[in-house]
């Protein structure tokens, strides 16, 4: 514990933080060979993408934002993506032909749809944004 004054002079009591109420977030690192730019690997840094915005609130923000534009639904089987069924970042344009991360260029899909549209060279049309949703960040 420790006191300290506010504006008006009036005592406040502060609790000091211990080092070990921090949480300890581990990070994964990026594979000794991994080319983010490689379309041979582009499954990987979506994944890898997908838990850095599961981790933090910002990502969780554009999660959000992706789920409501997609009207929680999955464009490929048009299927409601939920916490059950789980979900993969798909990047519209790939990182390798000069995608970027941003919200316009990113879609939800289910796991297994994801690797469909990989494995069997699929294109996926981003659908309208729903209207009432979120804003783009």
């Amino acid at each position: 514990m420790a006191t300290t004054k506010d504006k008006d002079g009036k005592p406040q009591r502060r609790t000091l933080i211990k080092a070990s109420d921090t949480k300890i977030m581990r990070h994964i690192k990026i594979k000794g060979e991994a080319n983010p730019f490689d379309p041979a690997q582009e499954s990987y840094f979506e994944s890898r993408l997908g838990w850095k915005m599961d981790n933090n609130l910002k990502g969780k923000t554009k999660l959000l934002r992706l789920w409501w534009r997609q009207d929680k639904e999955c464009p490929h089987c048009q299927e409601k993506i939920t916490k059950e069924t789980g979900w993969n970042i798909h990047h519209i344009l790939p990182k390798a032909q000069g995608g970027k991360d941003n919200i316009s260029n990113l879609m939800l899909l289910h796991p297994n749809c994801h690797r469909q549209i990989h494995s069997q060279k699929l294109e996926v049309v981003k659908p309208a944004p729903v209207k009432g949703g979120l804003d783009e960040a």
